[in-house]
């Protein structure tokens, strides 16, 4: 590792945190319960969000990347807190390293990640992994022997063939020395490959998906993706918020190639974007338009799709550790196109037959009879029939 980077270690009080169930998690995200090692990311990728979160470490978001806090009883906290959840019998998929990529280069030091790993096999606990570090491929042994029982799956970002540009937006992620590619994030492809061999259940997460940039490479990242066996794609574009616009303007201006990047940014997000939380997406048209150029081309070169803003695109085989999740915006949207018709008892009915807890099914109600569940979705629209709410299909 450089020696500008800072490890500190820590003792966790706890590991697993249970996400709150909002707009954006009530409708996207499968998953509730996520687990961080580590706090900062040596990666330095200058689109990240969590860098904000090193507020919570009463340091600076922009020693996100050159300050590192490692759990070192990570392993300890967690195999306690993994037992809680399986005495209650609520075994959902635990995503590690939401925050902070787990298989950064410290991980080389500590192992912490694998022992997690190795804690999820001895629970029979299925654990997803979010990473853009080839690093991943060191625990290919406990990752084969997860697979095996259907309790892992991995999703690797790609966003670009074009090797200056990775340099510019994520200048410090390790090469591979176990798959090499003159493309720098076409290895990340070919370390899926590897894990699809063994049985993984892979995603190709083309997030953030960079306007202008990603356009000239998004169809032959999904063509390798296809070619190399991996299960499904998952695509969003890019958010800016205050900080990330800053930085990204700033590593603009170093390059020639991409500084007229800037005004089109401009264009995209601060006049025609929409908000989404802290933080300015493109516009519902400009998605739109995204996710069925992507869904073509998955369904093109035969890979599936997870659609998450446009149900309708979606052509995703949920396997593997997803089979223990919690249900999406698109779950509900397929049900109510074969139903005919939701009701909330339905809706509620439904979700039991996954592993959520009485407070999600609290913000479910809410959010069905409030109508943000589907609020802007194609496809769907709200009736009210003998002073009921009912969702039927537009």
């Amino acid at each position: 590792m450089s020696g500008s980077v800072k490890i500190v270690e820590t003792r966790a009080k706890s590991m697993i945190s249970r996400m709150r169930d909002g707009f954006f998690s009530m409708r996207y995200l499968p998953f509730r319960l996520t687990a961080n090692i580590y706090r900062g990311c040596s990666h330095g990728c200058v689109y990240c969000y969590a860098a904000c979160t090193h507020y919570y470490m009463r340091s600076s978001p922009n020693l996100f990347s050159k300050e590192i806090y490692v759990k070192k009883n990570a392993p300890e906290i967690f195999e306690k807190e993994i037992a809680k959840y399986e005495q209650r019998k609520r075994k959902s998929v635990i995503v590690i390293g939401n925050i902070s990529d787990t298989y950064q280069p410290v991980e080389t030091n500590y192992r912490l990640t694998r022992k997690l790993l190795e804690i999820c096999y001895k629970h029979d606990f299925p654990c997803f992994i979010e990473t853009k570090s080839p690093l991943i491929l060191n625990d290919i042994d406990i990752i084969e022997k997860l697979a095996e029982r259907e309790l892992i799956g991995v999703g690797m970002t790609v966003t670009s063939y074009d090797n200056e540009f990775t340099r510019l937006v994520e200048p410090l992620v390790p090469r591979s020395k176990f798959v090499r590619s003159p493309i720098r994030q076409k290895e990340r492809i070919l370390t899926l490959q590897r894990l699809s061999e063994i049985g993984v259940d892979t995603y190709l997460h083309i997030t953030p998906y960079f306007p202008f940039v990603t356009d000239e490479d998004v169809e032959r990242i999904i063509r390798d993706a296809a070619e190399a066996g991996v299960g499904n794609v998952i695509m969003a574009p890019l958010e800016i918020s205050g900080f990330i616009w800053n930085r990204l303007k700033k590593v603009f201006k170093s390059s020639e190639r991409y500084s007229s990047l800037i005004p089109l940014y401009e264009k995209r997000y601060f006049e025609s974007g929409r908000k989404l939380g802290a933080r300015i997406t493109t516009s519902e048209k400009e998605h739109y338009k995204l996710e069925k150029k992507v869904s073509e081309l998955c369904k093109k070169y035969g890979i599936g799709y997870w659609a998450f803003n446009n149900p309708q695109f979606n052509t995703a085989v949920i396997s593997g550790a997803y089979r223990l999740r919690y249900p999406i915006l698109l779950d509900y949207w397929k049900l109510t196109h074969e139903k005919g018709r939701l009701r909330l008892k339905d809706a509620l009915q439904f979700a039991m037959n996954f592993p959520v807890d009485k407070k999600y099914l609290s913000a479910l109600q809410e959010y069905f009879l409030n109508g943000e569940l589907f609020k802007g979705v194609y496809g769907v629209r709200k009736i009210v029939e003998n002073c009921e709410v009912v969702y039927v299909p537009a």
